[in-house]
């Protein structure tokens, strides 16, 4: 089995006073939401590849968990690395640390962190923590440390938000002997004869968790994996830095900030690849490690590289344009009602290079040109993507997530763009190079006018629109399912792009293209149909 994972000095007194800042913030947090943290590290196995990189791995995790206010799992100092741990030091551990988060009452956010071995249990799918001690063979107490068992003990502790971060491998073991199908059944309150159906993590769903694993209903847990299921997690430390930075990094929730991850880690340029997932139970809004962005909150997403999607009600959209619209093309319907009978949800942005890169990574979805060669922010929109590319996506996603993604039809897209407007553009008649992505150097009506960008911006660029959604006008064109003949030899897409005159990001416009041709201002967002729990969610 393959390894396993893998205060900065700076001067001057802004950054003092931001770290003075951050020290009240965590202090203030810490009066109403206590913050316990258990970090474990292994690598001194006595079966397994011995691990080097882990300790600095347990190192940079408890140094960022004390700049945002937890203390350490025996309820007080900083967060301290435990070392090269035999089952019975594990087990203590995390009895002591599941003892103190009961004593911190309700409210409490306990987070445990572990980087070593793991693996694995078969068509089982559960992973298994390795102690330094563990043997290569598979026994019933093995399932005191798998990642259901741990859930479950340490929610029983009452805290109210529970998080645990597994750097490991999930190599796949043998699956396990009848006897310890039960110890797993025990304890996880599944029945015996659906353990073999709990294969691993398939993505990250919302709410699902066994009506067992919580006390109360406003707890809540996220287990991020370093990995996928059934793959290798290097002992080169990319995980660990990557989430010891976002933790830091202000303005984002727990799920925020290991879906930035996820991504970042999608899009690393190293040798060796390895792509978080996450199994996702939180209630509510999520807590934060160091501050949460408010318009955050009613946004979601369905496994570790899928994109943000944002519920949208039914309701009855204009569409098409009015004769006197200046720039209506010959093939717009004139405008008139439409009705959207069912809720659903759409991506908050269009899918991004980081995204996109996962898909390639798993080698679902073609390697194309995009503008991340000249900027790595992973929020820069996928492009060069034809009707084609975009349904390899779709299906990737589908399987990564267990939920059906689709493109929207062209009355979801309009309804969605226009959030109620009946004008040439959802904010009104006119256009501003404040407002798109777009030629800056063409007029629409008189319009200002500013240099030339011609590139994509992060899909974040520009205020979002009444929905909640960014960049609907201008960065990219977006595939749509529309077509325009039966055999759709041409599909249609919406929105214009940093390339477009205005008149082309017109609420109403449409663009015709052949299914299989790539353009560089060419991109998609995602729709999914909503199930019965979430529609009532989009009112």
């Amino acid at each position: 089995m393959t390894g396993v994972p893998g205060l900065l000095r700076r001067g001057g007194f802004r950054l003092l006073v931001l770290a003075c800042a951050m020290l009240l913030a965590g202090q203030a947090r810490a009066a109403d939401e206590p913050r316990l943290a258990l970090v474990i590290v292994n690598g001194a196995y006595q079966s397994f590849d011995r691990l080097g990189a882990t300790y600095a791995d347990g190192e940079k995790i408890a140094t960022a968990l004390n700049a945002t206010g937890f203390v350490d799992a025996s309820g007080e100092g900083p967060v301290q690395v435990r070392r090269d741990l035999s089952r019975e030091a594990m087990l203590q551990a995390i009895a002591q640390f599941r003892e103190k988060l009961a004593a911190a009452g309700p409210k409490a956010f306990g987070t445990l962190y572990f980087s070593g071995h793991g693996a694995a249990l078969g068509s089982y799918g559960d992973v298994m923590l390795l102690p330094v001690d563990a043997s290569r063979d598979v026994s019933a107490e093995t399932a005191t440390l798998t990642r259901a068992a741990l859930t479950r003990n340490l929610l029983g502790s009452g805290a109210k938000t529970v998080l645990i971060v597994l750097d490991m491998c999930r190599n796949v073991l043998s699956a396990p002997p009848p006897a310890l199908v039960q110890t797993i059944a025990t304890e996880t309150g599944v029945d015996a004869g659906a353990v073999g159906e709990l294969a691993g993590s398939k993505g990250l769903r919302r709410m699902v968790r066994a009506p067992e694993a919580a006390i109360r209903p406003d707890q809540g847990y996220l287990v991020a994996f370093s990995t996928s299921p059934d793959q290798v997690a290097f002992d080169d430390g990319i995980f660990s830095k990557v989430l010891a930075e976002e933790m830091r990094r202000p303005q984002q929730n727990i799920a925020d900030a290991l879906k930035r991850v996820s991504d970042r880690v999608a899009l690393s340029s190293g040798k060796n690849f390895q792509k978080p997932t996450f199994d996702y139970g939180l209630q509510g809004a999520p807590p934060c490690f160091i501050s949460c962005d408010r318009s955050s909150n009613d946004r979601f997403y369905d496994c570790a590289n899928c994109p943000w999607m944002r519920a949208i009600p039914a309701g009855i959209t204009a569409y098409g344009s009015p004769p006197s619209e200046p720039g209506r093309g010959g093939d717009e319907p004139l405008q008139a009602d439409v009705r959207i009978d069912r809720p659903f949800a759409i991506g908050v942005y269009e899918v991004t290079v980081a995204e996109w890169s996962a898909c390639v990574r798993d080698n679902a979805c073609p390697k194309l040109g995009n503008w991340a060669k000249e900027n790595p922010n992973p929020l820069i929109p996928a492009t060069d993507i034809s009707y084609e590319d975009a349904q390899a996506f779709l299906a990737w996603i589908s399987v990564q997530s267990g939920r059906a993604y689709r493109l929207p039809t062209e009355q979801e897209w309009e309804y969605a763009d226009r959030g109620g407007a009946q004008t040439a553009f959802p904010w009104g008649d006119d256009i501003g190079p404040s407002q798109a992505n777009y030629d800056h150097t063409a007029s629409y009506r008189g319009s200002d006018t500013a240099p030339y960008r011609g590139y994509p911006e992060v899909v974040s660029g520009y205020p979002p629109n009444a929905f909640g959604l960014n960049q609907m006008q201008g960065n990219v064109w977006e595939w749509t399912s529309g077509c325009t003949d039966p055999s759709c030899r041409a599909r249609i897409i919406r929105g214009g792009s940093f390339q477009s005159a205005p008149g082309e990001l017109r609420s109403a416009n449409r663009f015709t293209l052949p299914p299989g041709k790539r353009r560089q201002d060419a991109g998609l967002r995602v729709v999914r149909d909503l199930e019965a729990d979430e529609a009532g969610n989009a009112s």
